[in-house]
């Protein structure tokens, strides 16, 4: 007699199904498949399907290649991968992953990423008119294996750490993305790499990396990309691009002395709404470098780097130390006639910065006895010795002046080769260059520890294939996250995230967060499997997530997901 009670079982889901929902948007594990050399006959699952488990894992609860397997074993994985595939936990060892790593590593990853990029710039409809570059370094320790072979595909060695830690090997991740964050170019390189090297070689394949249906995009970096050689290259290739210009170019100092003596600022006032936000004004000019004609913002912000303060209080600690030393010093000698000494006291003040400091100086006359050798007569006139002294004292420091100082040193030049106001004003220039916050929050991922807690792998090989493995999950994380962001900016309700607070723009962290308790029901019929969302987790907050994200609830219980108007 058969039993009326299914059998029931309560496995793990968190933020699994809809990652994997994103994942089949762009394609990722049919482009991996299609673009990897593979056996079918040879592999229990395709490099596709265990490299997205790899992507899944990494967003939702990173884990070493060897518990991956037993990540998975507390997953529901017919939701996550399709009652079709017929997985089961021990597929994801790590012998199973490092071949499936070992054979992304020999398909040129760096174009097995751009086709999945391509693919989510199309499926989202990304737009790439600005397009953000930079490079960071990836710190790794202890020792990998690297034949000849492997050195062509990565060098790993020492270089110049933005981590601080030059006593570390380390590569490269250089990276474009949008302006809203979208990774749509990414690779390793040699841990010995420069930026100035890295933008030349970027800007040599820019134009066969970007959809040719989306137009000629705005190239925007540091101010590692102003070269010589780097402008030559983009003013033959007709590469518009905007970049901090480097003080090592002569024209820096000479542009900011112009504008301060101009001094036609036009206010911008601050670029965010935040307490205590930098205020701007700019002035702009077209001059020639190197033959060909640019225009130049001259930026004035209200805050004054850190670091650049400290630098100017310390240089003026230092000179004000040297002044009394000096002042002192004169102050002792001894002069026969007050024209001397008046002369020496000019030519104090004349060799001192006393736009700077204010000093006063004082001539003072001394009279000394002056004696005869032997007991002198009675009765026998004093005679004194005049003696004159150019006594200098700092009164105060030229406090307008420092201030001024500080100001000037608050003032940075953009440099760009688009010349039309009308076509990108100053404040437009300044806003897309302070954009490039959008490829350091991307970095801010690739260093987290949450997601990315140090390379478990030992040969250079399998370090590169799971480089792009993080840029893949990257990619994932900033999808999930625009999307939703996009959402909320058409609706006049935030989002209640952990912690109950509200935000119209939460990070992908939070959205993975707020996913994290839930878990998948499954009952077992006689007509087949039946899977479901525990009840008290699917909140009204959580379907709202996940309607922001384009799916519906159906993504915890079935395959055939259903897809939210929200989506595009």
């Amino acid at each position: 007699m058969r039993s009326l009670i299914p059998k029931v079982k309560i496995l793990s889901a968190g933020a699994a199904p809809l990652v994997a929902a994103f994942c089949r948007e762009i394609k990722l594990r049919d482009t991996i498949d299609e673009m990897v050399t593979w056996d079918p006959k040879q592999c229990r699952l395709s490099p596709g399907t265990l490299l997205e488990a790899l992507v899944i894992n990494i967003l939702v609860a990173r884990k070493p290649l060897y518990r991956v397997e037993e990540f998975y074993s507390e997953m529901n994985l017919n939701v996550i991968f399709g009652e079709d595939e017929k997985i089961t936990a021990d597929a994801f060892n790590d012998d199973a992953l490092g071949r499936a790593l070992t054979k992304l590593a020999k398909a040129h990853p760096n174009r097995v990423y751009l086709a999945l990029a391509l693919s989510a710039i199309n499926v989202h409809q990304v737009e790439t008119r600005t397009i953000h570059a930079d490079t960071t370094s990836i710190s790794v320790a202890g020792e990998y294996d690297q034949t000849d072979g492997d050195r062509d595909l990565l060098d790993i060695t020492y270089g110049y750490s933005k981590d601080h830690r030059p006593d570390l090997k380390q590569f490269l991740y250089g990276l474009i993305t949008t302006s809203e964050g979208i990774p749509i170019f990414g690779e390793l390189c040699d841990g010995n790499m420069s930026d100035k090297t890295w933008n030349k070689d970027v800007l040599e394949r820019l134009q066969t990396m970007l959809p040719s249906d989306k137009g000629q995009s705005i190239y925007v970096a540091d101010s590692a990309l102003v070269t010589n050689d780097n402008l030559a290259l983009m003013s033959d290739k007709e590469i518009p691009f905007i970049s901090r210009l480097p003080e090592t170019f002569k024209i820096s100092a000479d542009l900011k002395e112009w504008a301060w003596a101009q001094n036609q600022w036009q206010h911008l006032g601050s670029l965010v709404e935040k307490k205590n936000a930098s205020v701007y004004q700019v002035q702009s000019t077209v001059r020639e470098l190197n033959g060909h004609d640019y225009r130049f913002i001259i930026v004035h912000s209200s805050s004054l780097d850190k670091r650049k303060e400290k630098s100017i209080n310390k240089k003026i600690d230092i000179k004000k130390k040297e002044l009394i030393k000096d002042c002192n010093a004169l102050a002792k000698r001894e002069f026969y006639c007050e024209a001397d000494a008046i002369k020496e006291s000019e030519l104090f003040l004349a060799k001192h910065d006393t736009s700077l400091f204010k000093i006063n100086t004082e001539i003072k006359e001394e009279r000394v006895i002056k004696r005869r050798v032997g007991r002198p007569r009675k009765d026998e006139p004093i005679n004194y010795q005049v003696y004159y002294r150019a006594i200098p004292s700092l009164v105060s420091i030229n406090e307008q002046f420092v201030k001024d100082i500080k100001a000037k040193a608050s003032t940075f030049v953009l440099i760009t080769n688009i010349l039309d106001d009308n076509e990108l004003s100053p404040g437009d220039v300044l806003q897309e260059y302070k954009n490039q916050t959008a490829v350091e929050l991307s970095f801010r991922f690739l260093k987290n520890p949450v997601y990315i807690d140090g390379i478990y792998v030992k040969n250079t090989e399998r370090v590169v294939a799971i480089g792009y493995v993080f840029l893949m999950a990257l990619l994932i994380y900033a999808l999930l996250q625009r999307r939703v962001r996009r959402n909320l900016a058409k609706e006049t309700k935030p989002l209640i995230i952990p912690g109950k607070r509200k935000s119209f723009s939460p990070t992908g962290t939070m959205l993975l967060e707020m996913l994290k308790p839930l878990t998948i029901i499954t009952f077992e019929t006689d007509s087949g499997r039946i899977h479901q969302v525990a009840e008290n987790q699917l909140t009204e907050d959580i379907k709202r997530l996940l309607h922001l994200a384009g799916f519906s609830e159906d993504i915890y219980c079935s395959t055939n997901y259903g897809r939210s108007p929200h989506a595009f």
